[in-house]
């Protein structure tokens, strides 16, 4: 790889990194796409559950005390394990376009939501109802497609939580659902010593700027927050569309 391209992957690990540690998404969403390039898809995917799973290690830690802010914590985090393991199997049946198809409208219907019902909040018996529901659907999802990010971020955002709060959220139902991921690629084999090196090399930018992300997210406001994350949802929900379409033409 020549200079030039090390400096667009590290820039594009730098700043999905900060998002990460800003917002409790981004960094794969950025990341993956700049890696693929040069790599090729399942190299950069296998690569980046690494400093992945890193990241959202360092941000469960540094705001461990937002965990009684989450309904039901330990129940979504049992079920969305299961879910993640189970999901291959339980939705074999279904093809990949289908399953991108089923992430597309649910991402697409909160965003829809969210515009014509701004104030919406998911709070009381119905959150006590439904979060073990979406997190047994993300963990399916991450098991069937290797994609949660679109169900666990809508799920946590749909709490309004404060900003800390959402981001604890959103990294311990990664943390524990693409870590069933991690061991998966691990145990079939996919996991080899170059992947492992240069996971582990990437690391290093990702704790660092994981870190001034989480230094930044106090000065953001709610306001602002809010309107970050749902940006990150839209350019999931743009993602999707276009794997759709890129299936449907291939």
């Amino acid at each position: 790889m020549s200079l030039e391209s090390l400096i667009i992957v590290f820039v594009a690990i730098a700043v999905g990194s900060f998002f990460k540690g800003a917002t409790g998404i981004g960094l794969p969403i950025i990341a993956i796409p700049t890696l693929a390039t040069f790599l090729g898809v399942e190299h950069a995917v296998v690569v980046i559950t690494i400093p992945t799973f890193a990241s959202n290690i360092l941000i469960v830690w540094r705001y461990r005390r937002m965990a009684s802010g989450i309904p039901n914590l330990p129940l979504t985090l049992v079920l969305g394990t299961a879910g993640a393991i189970s999901g291959a199997f339980v939705l074999a049946s279904l093809t990949d376009t289908a399953l991108l198809w089923l992430l597309v409208v649910w991402v697409g219907a909160y965003l829809i939501n969210m515009t014509l019902n701004p104030d919406f909040r998911l709070e009381g018996r119905a959150a006590t109802i439904m979060s073990p529901i979406l997190a047994a659907f993300a963990g399916l999802s991450q098991g069937a497609t290797g994609m949660s990010g679109p169900v666990i971020a809508t799920w946590i955002h749909s709490y309004r939580l404060e900003a800390q709060a959402y981001v604890f959220g959103v990294s311990i139902m990664f943390l524990v659902i693409s870590g069933a991921q991690t061991l998966a690629v691990s145990g079939i084999g996919l996991m080899d010593q170059e992947r492992l090196l240069q996971g582990l090399i990437a690391v290093i930018p990702t704790l660092a700027f994981v870190q001034l992300g989480i230094w930044t997210t106090p000065y953001i406001s709610r306001k602002w927050f809010n309107r970050i994350v749902l940006a990150m949802i839209v350019v999931m929900e743009l993602k999707l569309i276009w794997q759709v379409i890129g299936d449907y033409f291939s």
